[in-house]
């Protein structure tokens, strides 16, 4: 886990969503491996074993070879062209991070990877049952696979303008707006909430 990525967590609970702090017992250049994230609001805790934090049991998620000109399509389609910011790939994406990595500086960020893949070039590693531990629209860009992670909450980590690679097969939020699609995959860019306006007596 990348020190930088902390302040983007969240606790899972049932309440507001509140920043976790960790107590590391083993880091290495700037990478937290072991240790424990706890909520100050409601005591809950999460371990952090071997760089994974676990915040739950995560799907069995099918696993893919890895692939370079799979990489060389996320990179295109999220369009990760500097160090900005942070992605998630959740589920199969996960495949692909190595070699992601040598092609992009952006922190990449692997939920419910499959079991056995590899994870090197992966900033933080997590594995979820449900909600995803992030702050809402913290996350630069998201590569989802539906059956690794709920869609609405994937979705709602996305920053306005940030973008999401899917599946065709996967149907296309409102909170979407379609950029591009070919036989594969589509990519779209997050909604973001229309500005309000402040309304004032006429006098």
């Amino acid at each position: 886990m990348f020190v930088e990525l902390l302040e983007h967590l969240r606790c899972i609970g049932a309440h507001e969503p509140g920043p976790l702090v960790v107590a590391a017992t083993r880091s290495e250049h700037r990478h937290i491996l072991d240790g424990v994230l706890g909520c100050p609001v409601c005591g809950a805790e999460y371990p952090l074993r071997d760089g994974i934090a676990r915040f739950g049991a995560p799907p069995a998620v099918r696993p893919q070879p890895p692939s370079v000109e799979a990489a060389m399509r996320v990179a295109a389609f999220l369009g990760l062209t500097d160090s900005g910011g942070f992605v998630v790939l959740s589920g199969s994406w996960c495949a692909h991070v190595t070699e992601l990595a040598r092609l992009v500086e952006t922190p990449l960020v692997l939920v419910n990877p499959p079991e056995g893949a590899a994870m090197e070039g992966a900033a933080a590693v997590l594995t979820v049952a449900g909600a995803l531990p992030f702050a809402p629209g913290s996350a630069r860009a998201l590569a989802l696979d539906p059956d690794a992670v709920p869609m609405e909450p994937s979705i709602a980590l996305v920053r306005a303008g940030g973008r999401v690679l899917a599946p065709v097969s996967t149907p296309l939020m409102p909170s979407l707006r379609e950029v591009a699609r070919d036989a594969a995959d589509w990519v779209a860019e997050r909604v973001g909430a229309p500005a309000l306006v402040e309304l004032k007596r006429a006098r």
